[in-house]
């Protein structure tokens, strides 16, 4: 028998801005020139669900509906759901 450990992974497609793939690209750069010679954009992926995952795990569906809400219009410059918006992160006139 081999006491070989067989890791089960999926290959999926992300579709990332330039800004972002800069971004996972920069990270990893910084992993490698420390001294992690295997790192990579899907490690700094990996570990950037991780920690979304964490955030939102005590979450109710909602609570994780308005987080993306919220992040989504900081974004494009636009309220944060609910502050003196209309609900969907534009402000009202």
């Amino acid at each position: 028998m081999s006491s070989k450990v067989h890791r089960r992974y999926r290959v999926i497609a992300v579709s990332l801005h330039d800004q972002e793939a800069n971004a996972a690209d920069r990270i990893t750069e910084i992993l490698r020139q420390a001294g992690w010679p295997k790192a990579n954009r899907s490690l700094v992926v990996r570990e950037a669900l991780l920690r979304l995952e964490d955030e939102l795990s005590e979450k109710s569906g909602e609570e994780i509906f308005r987080y993306f809400v919220d992040r989504y219009a900081r974004r494009a410059g636009q309220l944060p759901y609910g502050e003196k918006g209309n609900g969907i992160g534009k402000p009202t006139k």
